[in-house]
């Protein structure tokens, strides 16, 4: 007689908590975390709850981890006490796209409670009956792509099936720009409408009615939407949706740069006594950005720039005079300013001027490598294995570009195009006012891109080589022009 396993559908809170605090992903965030870590780091796990031990509530990144947003796709949804709460808790920007129909696919709870938090950065998007998505990406932290829902049953106890992709693993297979299109295509999107105390209404009205008439549930229901049926897009031409994407990026792009030139005729008046007179005036600018964002930004180990966005975007003006001021009196630089701008910035200068672009070495491409602060913040982020070294050895971040750069220096495009080839198209293969466009094009298009080469390294590089031609941007110094009040883009 066979026996059959027995499966208690309880688990203890302390069970819960011991499993996930064996399970809870590290994937390379920090060097700390790799030297505790037991897990390969190229390892990926699947997330099933309790059949396999790896509970989805162990994707949640810490608080004090620094991410750039938030950005969900979720079909249904009744629960607001893991992602929407660990997104306050953390004080993170959520962009979470959900599900309409007249079936209340997202209970009229759950979007009171978004609803209310809009001021706190949480913005709700529906999209009429054909989204079916469950997708969570915490911008450089990493993705989770599986079958969840945000029900309380789909994070506990359902068996679910899903996997979380380390940010350096999207980026070494294009899932991070995958995913950068999947979410502009939502934001995009012609049937997709924000959350409203209307629709919230509408929906519990029909929680109302679905209860009381069960047998005319479908059809009624259905006539009383006050937003027609949508069967979703036609048809999807990639090479439409590709120009469609790439003139959403130039036009932001150039507004970008628009604001960082006007910020660098400001920082002339304001320049610190510390600072030398030869600085350009974009990289005074992109400086003053930096000690605004890591010194008047940061709280504790948050960095709520959208929370300052919502404060200054009726007036970025007032917000930037009074940061300006800040700086000018500053009796020496907070946060390293001084050695980025007489120092790090001269050496990308240099090193790829003219001159020295064309007979480019790797030697030469690892110091602009450590030189540049973007590059830099990005290596720490891959795990040791990826680049070839062991967290035994506990090798200094200096050997942890060194060894990326030599890796990027060895790869090739689709084109069959090296890094030092990009470097010379996107700085000297046209006129300076193309240069958003080859930028683009060498970060973001199949055929040019090379994996952990991105937008804000390479536009970061091409403002310290070129200051006459354009201002240095990169992460931070979009994340600080929107805690100023400026509407730009924050790039992965």
């Amino acid at each position: 007689m066979s026996q059959q396993k027995s499966y208690s559908n309880e688990l203890s809170p302390k069970k819960i908590k011991l499993e996930l605090e064996i399970h809870h992903i590290g994937n390379g965030v920090s060097m700390e975390m790799e030297k505790k870590s037991t897990k390969t780091p190229q390892k990926l796990d699947l997330y099933a709850n309790r059949l396999n031990g790896n509970y989805l509530l162990s994707v949640l990144p810490p608080d004090d981890l620094e991410i750039d947003g938030v950005l969900a796709a979720i079909a249904y949804g009744s629960d607001s006490t893991t992602l929407l709460e660990n997104c306050l808790q953390s004080r993170r920007r959520l962009d979470i796209w959900m599900r309409y129909d007249h079936t209340v696919p997202v209970k009229p709870a759950l979007l009171r409670k978004l609803l209310a938090n809009t001021s706190k950065n949480i913005f709700c998007y529906l999209i009429p009956d054909v989204l079916h998505a469950k997708v969570i990406w915490w911008r450089n932290y990493g993705a989770y792509i599986g079958s969840a829902n945000l029900t309380d049953r789909a994070w506990h106890g359902n068996i679910e099936l899903g996997i979380f992709l380390p940010q350096a693993e999207m980026d070494d297979s294009g899932v991070t720009e995958q995913l950068e299109y999947f979410f502009d295509e939502l934001s995009n999107c012609d049937a997709a409408f924000p959350l409203s105390e209307e629709t919230i209404l509408e929906q519990e009205a029909l929680v109302k009615l679905r209860s009381a008439k069960v047998k005319e549930l479908e059809e009624l229901s259905r006539n009383n939407r006050s937003v027609n049926f949508w069967g979703g897009p036609v048809e999807v031409v990639k090479k439409t949706a590709h120009n469609r994407r790439k003139e959403s990026f130039l036009k932001e792009w150039y507004e970008g740069v628009n604001a960082l030139r006007f910020i660098a005729e400001k920082t002339s008046e304001y320049r610190p006594d510390w600072l030398k007179d030869d600085v350009p005036d974009v990289w005074h600018a992109d400086q003053f950005l930096h000690a605004y964002y890591y010194n008047q930004v940061r709280d504790g180990a948050a960095y709520p720039y959208e929370e300052l966005h919502v404060q200054n975007k009726k007036d970025p003006a007032e917000a930037l005079a009074k940061a300006l001021l800040w700086w000018k009196k500053l009796p020496e630089p907070p946060s390293g300013e001084d050695y980025n701008c007489h120092h790090r910035a001269p050496i990308i200068r240099e090193l790829l001027s003219k001159e020295r672009l064309q007979n480019l070495t790797v030697s030469d491409f690892q110091q602009i490598c450590k030189a540049n602060h973007s590059t830099v913040d990005h290596v720490r982020r891959i795990p040791l294995k990826k680049l070839g070294l062991l967290a035994a050895d506990m090798p200094s971040e200096e050997a942890r570009v060194d060894a990326f750069a030599l890796h990027i220096w060895s790869e090739k495009n689709q084109r069959d195009e090296s890094i030092s080839e990009i470097l010379r198209y996107v700085l000297d293969g046209g006129s300076a006012d193309l240069l958003p466009v080859r930028l683009y094009e060498s970060a973001r298009t199949e055929d040019r891109r090379i994996s952990h080469i991105g937008i804000n390294q390479l536009a970061e590089m091409a403002g310290w080589a070129r200051p006459e031609l354009t201002p240095p941007r990169n992460g931070r110094t979009s994340k600080g022009l929107r805690a100023l009040g400026y509407n730009v883009k924050v790039y992965s």
